[in-house]
């Protein structure tokens, strides 16, 4: 079936209007930088955001945003605050955590039954469009219209993630004036630490929320630095093709339409998928790639696909104002609340019955190497679309300003028709999923950040034999992808071989619910698992890789072999 950019038909005209219905008053339909009149409400200044106090000419501060959530606090008995982490320069990242009655952990969560949504805002400070509108929503929940998005949810929400960079303020082009610093105080991109860990963000953002309270959705603000599309916030989902297709496939086929009609008929705001078009006018393309939204797992969010939840990304268009681009975040995060709060319990057994599948088809199918699952994918079409854009325009000076920003847009945009929709992530490359993981004792720091993805590891009490493969490493190569220095091993397996393995071996079952990360991050071949991101160079240099073909260490078995060789 045909997929368009709108599901309604289109005028372009210079008030352009959707009807929403035959008995009904068309609908107007904002573009570019329109907002509709007082959209945002009247609040006292107490309740009031630092864009909101500042004509939308400033972001928050960390000590502005705990401020705001202190006035919140005092007036309502319907959330509770918790330190996420302490940063490096001793910023304190909050977690507010909404939901009536009030819950005050993971364990009050899981009794209640509600599902529970993480929101995430600031994970790159210069894109704080999310973490203003996030703070909109948490006041309008608690005391606006919108309370009754707690009665069949809970709702975590981390407004400013990247504590640090939010506090580096330095004067950057376009709108707002003052903004932070995209990466942390070590020079490290949160969003790209999905898979290795490196930084105690990421890292106290499993071991304290993920893990914790396991999230069935997970969604993560951004903006577009560049882009010509002409929606008001743009989406995308997980796209690792090892991921369960289960969570994936719903957020995508049935989330994603659900929640664009929303925001349309409520917000008067169109959104689509997050992709660019190709170079020149008319564009040929809309693609994933051209995003840099890859089909790799180091985005964070593209990473929780691989536990079998449900995640998403969304960018607000670069050329819009700064008030703009906060009411196309508030307007989608509103419409997606409105879905989960009615179709949450949905979303838990999709979740449940992709983790109950992982398991059976790890039982049913590893021994005899018969199930497999993917190390690399791409994007192919999934056919002709129709997408609104503007026309590229290249940066420029203001007037009257020492400030390069591109030409902004205004009115309605152009219907680009019959372009190519680049967003179908498939596999390219596969391996045999084993029954396990042996791992030896040395690697203990390897099982931290194993543990840390929620991987379920145990500890051999007594030896174990076991047959299985090994991979021998030919070639340790190192290559310069996506801005990163990733690791890639040539090699093969070897065929089936039994090992004796001594007590104190690190020893993963497959037969958990996080089997597809932990065939991610251990495969040898995997495109940006542990050994993409040069996790286990120093290991395989000290046996020598460099000179000869070596064992890799991790080995892969199918079957346990019982002391009578059975």
């Amino acid at each position: 079936m045909k997929r368009t950019g709108l599901l309604v038909p289109l005028i372009v005209a210079a008030a352009l209007a959707v009807s929403v219905g035959a008995q009904q008053k068309p609908q107007t339909i904002y573009w570019a930088d329109e907002v509709p009149a007082g959209w945002n409400g009247k609040w006292p200044a107490a309740f009031q955001t630092v864009p909101e106090k500042t004509a939308f000419k400033r972001t928050t501060s960390v000590l502005q945003l705990h401020e705001f959530i202190d006035v919140l606090k005092w007036n309502s008995e319907h959330l509770h605050v918790q330190a996420l982490f302490t940063s490096a320069l001793g910023h304190v990242a909050p977690v507010v955590v909404l939901a009536n009655p009030r819950v005050t952990s993971p364990e009050e969560a899981r009794k209640s039954g509600k599902p529970v949504v993480l929101l995430v805002g600031n994970i790159h400070p210069p894109e704080s469009e999310g973490s203003e509108a996030m703070q909109m929503l948490m006041r309008d929940i608690l005391f606006g219209r919108r309370k009754h998005l707690l009665d069949n949810q809970i709702v975590l929400v981390v407004p400013i993630f990247n504590v640090d960079g939010t506090e580096t303020l330095s004067t950057r082009d376009g709108n707002p004036h003052l903004a932070g610093a995209r990466t942390n105080i070590g020079g490290f991109d949160l969003n790209r630490d999905g898979v290795k860990l490196e930084t105690n963000e990421v890292v106290s953002l499993y071991r304290n929320i993920l893990n914790r309270w396991d999230p069935v959705l997970f969604y993560d603000a951004h903006r577009m630095g560049s882009g010509n599309f002409a929606y008001g916030n743009a989406y995308a989902t997980s796209t690792v093709p090892a991921a369960h297709p289960g969570p994936r496939g719903y957020v995508w086929d049935t989330l994603f339409p659900a929640v664009r009609d929303m925001v349309r008929r409520d917000f008067g705001v169109e959104t689509y998928t997050h992709a660019m078009f190709d170079r020149g006018w008319p564009p040929t393309l809309y693609s994933h790639d051209n995003t840099i939204w890859s089909v790799e797992a180091k985005f964070v969010v593209s990473n929780y696909g691989l536990r079998n939840r449900m995640s998403i990304l969304t960018e607000t268009p670069g050329r819009a104002s700064f008030e703009r681009q906060i009411f196309g975040q508030y307007a989608y995060i509103a419409s997606l609340l409105e879905y989960t709060n009615t179709h949450g319990r949905d979303m838990q057994k999709v979740c449940a019955d992709a983790d109950a599948d992982t398991i059976a088809k790890v039982r049913a199918g590893t021994e005899s190497g018969q199930l497999r699952n993917w190390l690399d994918g791409k994007y192919v079409s999934r056919g002709k679309i129709d997408v609104l854009g503007y026309r590229p325009s290249e940066s420029a000076y203001l007037p009257g300003t020492s400030v390069r920003a591109p030409k902004p847009v205004t009115g309605p945009p152009e219907l680009v028709r019959g372009i190519e929709d680049f967003t179908k992530s498939v596999g390219i490359t596969d391996a045999p999923v084993p029954r396990g993981y042996l791992i030896p004792a040395e690697f203990a720091w390897l099982v931290t950040k194993l543990q840390t993805h929620n991987i379920t590891v145990q500890t051999l009490t007594k030896p174990m034999k076991a047959a299985g493969e090994q991979f021998v490493v030919d070639r340790l190569v190192k290559t310069n992808r996506g801005g990163y220095d990733m690791t890639t091993l040539e090699g093969v397996f070897s065929g089936l071989t039994t090992r004796e393995f001594p007590a104190g071996t690190f020893f993963i079952d497959m037969a958990q619910p996080m089997a597809n990360g932990a065939f991610y991050y251990l495969e040898p071949q995997a495109m940006d698992g542990f050994v993409g991101w040069g996790l286990l160079d120093q290991a395989l240099r000290a046996r020598g890789v460099e000179r000869h073909p070596v064992v890799y260490p991790f080995f892969k078995y199918r079957k346990e072999i019982a002391p009578d060789g059975r």
